[in-house]
């Protein structure tokens, strides 16, 4: 008698799929044509509608099924109706998997991924060749970024809405790798605060509003270290590889334009001095392993040294900010986003980088700010009395 009962729950359940399988490849139809993605094919008895071919409905948690592009065509051409795509069955979103030639996996995603905060992990990388998490996108995938790679990196949003919180994930994870030397400028005392005393990267971060001239001899002396592996730059090589000899140097700039304000009532020549050779690391220094991370509430040209300095920043992330913020730093294609993320929730962000759209992300909450201290005080690398401070003594 059991074993006849699960014969019937089993016929059951291939019934529900088969009747789940058919509505779906109806309304996958329905739904392309309602976008636009289809081909419309001139016959004798009239014009055929042609989609994207919808394979077969995945057994597997959650609804996820195969799906034939048409000639031509390519999985952003999904993507980019991927919304309205999703409303029609049912869905928050979808995201596209490649499997082989013109077929894809299209899962449909219930709930919008973002909508709930997710911990970071306790992750930490050992080499600058490792990526670290960068948040989460719409679609349910964990974005990584890998700082080796040439790439400045430029923060925006207003006060609250997430930026500070997203670096110390950042910088808690890459605090111990052997190939990097954290090191900047931070007038806030927070970012760079008294946590990072006792490693490595200490005595090559200035803190705080006290001592101005401090931040500007640092940054003098990163630029000087630059020059130095330009000029040594060995023959048939384009730029320096991340080691523990000559590590990479992620020079962060908390509230830069505080900075250069602060500098400015203070002395013109000093703040015109800290401009030049902030202008220098970010425009020379992705050959010579230099990545230079600026934060700011407003990517204004006139607020972080000017409309040239702004350019060189290729990845960019903004939090909450007025509509007009968020296409000074994203483009055009960002004016449309504008109302609607002026008033994000906490750390919700827009994230472009070379070669790939905007895409919205949730970016990891850490924890509290002793944990953010906890973490660096725990994995942060050490200063060996032995070694000095190595490349910098």
């Amino acid at each position: 008698m059991g074993r006849l009962r699960d014969r019937w729950a089993e016929q059951r359940r291939l019934e529900d799929h088969r009747r789940l399988e058919e509505d779906l490849r109806s309304l996958w139809r329905e739904a392309c044509t309602g976008v636009g993605l289809c081909q419309y094919i001139p016959m004798p008895t009239g014009v055929t509608i042609r989609t994207p071919r919808f394979g077969a409905l995945r057994n597997r948690p959650g609804v996820a099924f195969s799906v034939e592009l048409l000639p031509g065509g390519e999985p952003d051409d999904i993507i980019k109706h991927a919304d309205r795509l999703a409303h029609t069955l049912g869905g928050h979103g979808l995201r596209v998997e490649p499997l082989a030639g013109r077929w894809v996996r299209v899962v449909l995603l219930p709930c919008d991924p973002l909508r709930e905060p997710f911990r970071l992990p306790a992750l930490t990388i050992s080499r600058a060749d490792q990526p670290v998490l960068l948040g989460r996108t719409e679609d349910g995938r964990d974005l990584f970024h890998v700082l080796a790679e040439a790439v400045q990196l430029a923060i925006q949003g207003q006060n609250g809405g997430g930026k500070s919180a997203w670096c110390y994930g950042i910088l808690s994870q890459v605090a111990g790798a052997a190939d990097i030397l954290v090191t900047g400028s931070d007038i806030t005392g927070l970012l760079l605060g008294r946590a990072w005393d006792g490693t490595a990267h200490r005595p090559w971060q200035a803190v705080g509003t006290k001592d101005l001239e401090a931040h500007a001899v640092m940054l003098d002396a990163l630029a000087a270290e630059m020059d130095r592996r330009l000029d040594a730059m060995p023959p048939r090589q384009d730029k320096v590889q991340p080691t523990v000899q000559n590590p990479l140097v992620l020079v962060v700039l908390e509230e830069f334009p505080g900075l250069l304000r602060a500098a400015q009532a203070k002395d013109k020549k000093l703040a015109e001095r800290i401009t030049s050779t902030v202008l220098r690391l970010v425009s020379e220094g992705r050959k010579a392993a230099f990545r230079v991370l600026m934060l700011a509430q407003r990517f204004e040209a006139n607020a972080v040294g000017g409309g040239y300095a702004r350019d060189q920043f290729a990845l960019r992330l903004s939090f909450r900010v007025p509509g007009e913020s968020l296409v000074m730093l994203h483009g055009e294609d960002a004016r449309k986003l504008g109302p609607t993320h002026a008033n994000a929730e906490p750390g919700i962000a827009y994230l472009s980088t070379p070669g790939h759209e905007l895409v919205r992300l949730r970016v990891p909450y850490l924890g509290s700010y002793g944990e953010y201290c906890d973490r660096i005080a725990r994995h942060g690398r050490r200063l060996d009395p032995a070694e000095g401070q190595g490349w910098a003594a």
